[in-house]
C-alpha cells in the first residue's frame, strides 16, 4: 500500500491582527494518508472535468504558492460535482484555465505540452514541477502560457 505525506508549516500562534509576532515559533503538522484507490483507475482511464462556476481572483504576489488561505478552493469544493464528473476545472476571473480543484493541468498539441501560466493565480504543485522535469528529460517542448477556456478545443488531449 502506498501513502502520501501532508506537511503543514505555520509561523505559529499570534495575537490579534495580521502582524506576525516578533518571535516566530513555527508549528509543524505532519499527517500520513493512504493514496486513494481510485487514482490508479484515473491514471489509466483519465478523468472527466466540469468547469466550476467559482473563479480564482488574480493576486500575483501569491500566485504559484500553496498556502493555508485558499478560500476559493473551499468554495469550489463545497459544490457537489454532477454525476459522471471526477473533479472541477478552475478558471480565473479572466476565463483562463488555471488548474483543477486538486491538481495542475497539462494540454497536448502535437509535440508541444502546454501548462497554464500561474503568474496571476493558482498553485504550482510539487508534481507539476516533477512532470515538467520528466518531459524535459524526454526532449518534449513545454510552454507555460495563458490558456483561455475557448482554446480548449484546440488541444489533442489534456
Amino acid at each position: 500500500p502506498h501513502h502520501c505525506i501532508k506537511l503543514i508549516v505555520t509561523r505559529g500562534v499570534g495575537g490579534r491582527g495580521y502582524t506576525p509576532p516578533e518571535t516566530v515559533n513555527p508549528t509543524e503538522i505532519v499527517s500520513v494518508h493512504a493514496i486513494p484507490s481510485h487514482y490508479a483507475k484515473w491514471q489509466h482511464a483519465g478523468i472527466c472535468l466540469k468547469t466550476s462556476s467559482v473563479r480564482l481572483g488574480l493576486q500575483p504576489l501569491l500566485a504559484g504558492m500553496k498556502h493555508l488561505n485558499r478560500l476559493e478552493q473551499v468554495l469550489i469544493k463545497s459544490h457537489p460535482l454532477p454525476q459522471g464528473f471526477d473533479d472541477w476545472l478552475v478558471n480565473d476571473i479572466e476565463d483562463n484555465v488555471i488548474e483543477s480543484s486538486m491538481a495542475n493541468v497539462f494540454f497536448i498539441k502535437g509535440n508541444r505540452v502546454i501548462t497554464p501560466s500561474l503568474a496571476q493565480c493558482g498553485v504550482a504543485g510539487v508534481m507539476r514541477e516533477q512532470v515538467m522535469l520528466a518531459l524535459l528529460e524526454q526532449n518534449m517542448n513545454i510552454e507555460c502560457l495563458p490558456v483561455g477556456a475557448e482554446r480548449l478545443i484546440e488541444f489533442d488531449s489534456a
